[in-house]
């Protein structure tokens, strides 16, 4: 996110992003990926990352970091959020068959790794609204957008624990806070 909180820019731009997607932060990441077994993702980014990810991982012209992403996208279980797709067709996807909050619920009974919640903004509000989140990892880029998506604007109250403080070269860091809990609306 931006230093001032938004996701994207207003017209759902990502390119003030991009430059801060160091080999640091890509470092950052793998190990996250590497203690999860499930990604939930919107139908926004399914389709992009649908559209993108699949080829590169046989692309020989592409950077070994992304051939990773790539393959490790591909054989992680996707589970995809939409009131608008019928199928999904991407290799290990399928569509959530319950709401978000019972989904995820059943998901975190299951055996299993962490689940990682990908640039989905909207998903991750009603995962936070329904308790449902455990951990925040939330890369801060040095940018200020002024407007776009929020991803806590209309957020109940969550009560964070301690952060752990990841910082990049750039100036970019990541926070991690455990999800203490969410209070109850007044």
């Amino acid at each position: 996110m931006s230093l001032d909180g938004y996701t994207s820019g207003p017209n759902e731009q990502l390119d003030w992003l991009a430059p801060h997607i160091t080999p640091q932060a890509k470092a950052y990441f793998k190990t996250m990926r590497e203690r999860s077994d499930t990604i939930l993702v919107g139908r926004v980014n399914y389709e992009g990352f649908l559209g993108y990810w699949p080829k590169v991982k046989d692309d020989p012209k592409a950077a070994r970091d992304e051939v990773e992403l790539s393959r490790w996208l591909d054989d992680v279980a996707k589970v995809v959020f939409s009131r608008t797709l019928r199928e999904v067709t991407w290799k290990n996807a399928r569509l959530a068959r319950r709401g978000a909050a019972e989904e995820v619920a059943a998901l975190k009974r299951a055996p299993g790794k962490d689940i990682i919640i990908q640039n989905s903004t909207r998903l991750t509000q009603s995962l936070l609204a329904a308790g449902l989140v455990d951990e925040l990892d939330i890369l801060v880029a040095p940018a200020v957008l002024g407007a776009g998506r929020s991803l806590f604007a209309g957020a109940p109250r969550i009560d964070l624990g301690p952060a752990e403080l990841t910082r990049f070269d750039d100036g970019t860091f990541v926070a991690r806070y455990d999800v203490k809990g969410r209070q109850p609306a007044k």
